[in-house]
């Protein structure tokens, strides 16, 4: 991939966020050959009418490509399904292999061949099976790491080796430095394709799922080859579904997810399904949203809970050299690898705090990549610097304490929850309307007293997009087809904001904790503090304690002041479509309850989004979502930030990153796919 010039890097920053597409780049090596296989899946639907019937019906196409170039062969599977109309009811398949010679490729192809027979009633089911055929075993990539890459970033994470104790900013940072490996991975489109896992078959009632795990994959410093029995051993501790003392950032997705992972044989595990949930497996198993890296139990074996915390075994290319919270991580490229041998020998990522320290650090050729504060981003394209857009979050105020939820959604039991304090201004009492209402009031003055805007213009230089519900982008078309006849929009109106804290009885203002992070999100508090302060006498104090410190409050839902911060499905480019506020439901006790309030009717909403199989019913539903959302004002969007991946392009000449949600970092994520220019 060829960098923009200057003038069109700039107008490439006005583009943001939309959705990369990057290209995949093969393993390098001079003339080393490697097989590549990966899955695609589409869909369409068709729906015929027919004599008061609806009729949908789905033809699976498989082809294989083979393809020779640059020293490599690629072959791709191609799975497209689409819903065809059916004129009688039913169709059987028949399936026929043709050989096609193209120019440069044969093309082995599957001709699905339909023949109707009569059924009694009319069908709506989409099926989707992902293969992939396994590497050969011990065969490994080669190849001559040189040169040291510097990136300067915030922190580092929280270095753990255990996964049970493996709290944020540790399970997703460990494969996302490309130390550790999951199962799964993405394409260019985000379709899930296999990683550690070659193949994976879903129970027909969705009960279990079945991965092939690929043979001949060894773990770092001479623990032999990755089995089930590690995969198993490794989600398994992190669950607390058969780990009770987990504190693993992924344990309530791992506990939602799954009861159990079982050990088939040494290269076949078996995942109990707890919850079915439309799109779980690349949620939970691909770094699309958030996952963890399989670790090895012989390490736990040898050293113990204790003594794995500070052991970092994984299946990488890199492997880790030193791991130090709040100073830096350092790895180094393996010369030999099952999948990718980086081009860079070693990268060194540092951690340092000031936003302005890391452009001075990539201005003066200390880094080769850093962390720019979004301000920044503009200018230094223009000096020459190379910035890639990688995600792009939607931030804003989640009101806590709203623990209006008594019992688990789908299990019953009774929830503790200690912050639940309706003295508060912005509580509400569940079932008593008053207090209800009055909550809201105060909610919403305190969202119409937010000077979005002013806000994007001043403090994000106008490269970020104003926001009003936190998992709903205002450049969506579900935004721009339903925003104004639903009244999602919060307006910037001081006298609005008054009447309703009148209104509610709290005119003479009140006192709030707010906590945020650092730098931007700093700034951007601060300024909503001082119009709260100036318009509604609301005084608010600051709380910028680690996350590690403060997530256990989220755990145990005691925490019941307000965030500043992305919560659950807050990434513009997550689909309308796909079930909403997750980690703002019971479904998600035992991990992170992230807006730090539970509502009875996300609850109800998540769950039914979670089966139901039609796309179109689903987007009706997360509908109601916003609605509700904007009714009760729990969830009130600020503003939607773009992430930019920032380095000297000269350096790295490319740095392809799938589409996904940069959940635990994009600065140091896919970097043995970086094209290094040591």
């Amino acid at each position: 991939m060829k960098f923009l010039d200057r003038k069109r890097r700039l107008a490439a920053l006005a583009l943001v966020p939309a959705l990369l597409i990057v290209s995949f780049v093969a393993a390098c090596g001079e003339t080393v050959t490697e097989t590549v296989i990966q899955t695609v899946v589409v869909e369409k639907e068709v729906v015929v009418e027919r004599e008061g019937e609806t009729v949908v019906q789905t033809v699976v196409v498989e082809k294989e490509v083979v393809i020779e170039k640059e020293g490599e062969t690629v072959v791709q599977t191609v799975v497209v399904e689409k819903e065809v109309p059916v004129e009688v009811l039913q169709t059987v398949v028949v399936e026929k292999e043709v050989v096609v010679e193209k120019a440069g490729e044969t093309v082995v192809q599957t001709v699905v061949v339909e023949k109707e027979v009569e059924v009694e009633v009319p069908v709506v089911q989409t099926v989707i099976v992902e293969r992939e055929a396994d590497a050969p075993s011990g065969e490994l990539v080669t190849g001559n790491p040189q040169g040291t890459m510097i990136i300067a970033e915030g922190g580092v994470g929280v270095p753990v080796g255990y996964p049970e104790q493996c709290v944020p900013g540790c399970g997703n940072q460990k494969f996302r430095m490309g130390a550790y490996e999951t199962l799964l991975w993405l394409d260019s489109s985000a379709n899930a394709v296999s990683r550690l896992a070659t193949d994976w078959t879903v129970a027909d009632d969705q009960s279990w799922v079945d991965f092939d795990i690929r043979r001949g994959v060894q773990f770092h410093n001479g623990y032999g080859e990755m089995t089930a029995e590690d995969v198993a051993w490794s989600f398994n501790n992190a669950n607390p579904n058969t780990n009770p003392d987990s504190r693993h950032d992924q344990a309530g997705d791992f506990r939602a997810m799954a009861t159990e992972f079982e050990v088939i044989d040494p290269s076949k595990v078996r995942m109990h399904v707890n919850i079915w949930e439309v799109g779980v497996l690349r949620r939970n198993l691909s770094p699309y949203w958030q996952s963890m890296g399989v670790h090895s139990k012989k390490v736990f074996d040898e050293f113990g809970p204790a003594g794995m915390v500070d052991v970092f075994v994984g299946t990488g290319p890199f492997v880790f050299e030193t791991w130090s919270s709040d100073d830096r991580a350092v790895l180094n490229a393996q010369s030999a690898h099952w999948r990718k041998v980086p081009e860079m020998a070693r990268v060194e990522i540092l951690a340092v705090p000031e936003a302005a320290v890391r452009k001075t650090m990539l201005e003066t050729g200390q880094a080769h990549a850093a962390n720019i504060a979004l301000k920044d981003v503009p200018g230094l394209v223009e000096a020459g610097f190379a910035a890639n857009p990688t995600a792009a979050r939607m931030n804003g105020l989640y009101f806590g304490g709203n623990y209006w939820q008594t019992h688990h959604y789908t299990e019953g039991t009774e929830l503790d929850r200690p912050g639940y304090d309706t003295s508060l201004p912005w509580v509400g009492e569940y079932g008593n309307e008053e207090s209800m209402q009055s909550a809201i009031n105060v909610r919403q003055a305190l969202a119409a007293a937010v000077d979005r805007e002013g806000i994007n213009a001043a403090i994000l230089n106008g490269l970020g997009y104003v926001n009003h519900i936190t998992n709903l982008s205002v450049n969506s078309q579900t935004w721009a087809e339903n925003a104004e006849s639903h009244g999602w929009a919060y307006n910037f109106d001081r006298e609005e904001a008054k009447r309703l804290m009148n209104e509610a009885g709290w005119g003479d203002g009140f006192e709030v904790t707010i906590w945020t992070g650092v730098g931007t999100h700093q700034e951007i508090v601060e300024a909503i503090a001082a119009e709260w302060l100036a318009t509604l006498n609301v005084r608010v104090s600051l709380d910028h304690s680690p996350y590690s410190e403060h997530r256990p409050n989220l755990v145990n839902l005691s925490f019941n002041q307000i965030q500043y911060r992305t919560c659950g499905d807050s990434f513009s480019a997550l689909s309308v479509d796909l079930p909403k506020s997750n980690e703002t439901t019971s479904h998600k006790i035992g991990g992170t309850i992230c807006a730090a309030s539970i509502l009875p009717r996300w609850d109800e909403i998540f769950d039914q989004m979670t089966k139901e199989l039609d796309r179109r019913k689903r987007t009706e539903l997360a509908i109601e979502h916003f609605d509700y959302a904007r009714e009760v004002s729990i969830n009130v969007g600020v503003n939607e930030q773009p992430a930019f991946n920032t380095f000297d392009g000269t350096k790295i000449l490319d740095w392809p990153i799938p589409p996904q949600m940069c959940i635990g970092g994009c600065g140091w994520f896919n970097l043995e796919e970086v094209d290094w220019a040591p």
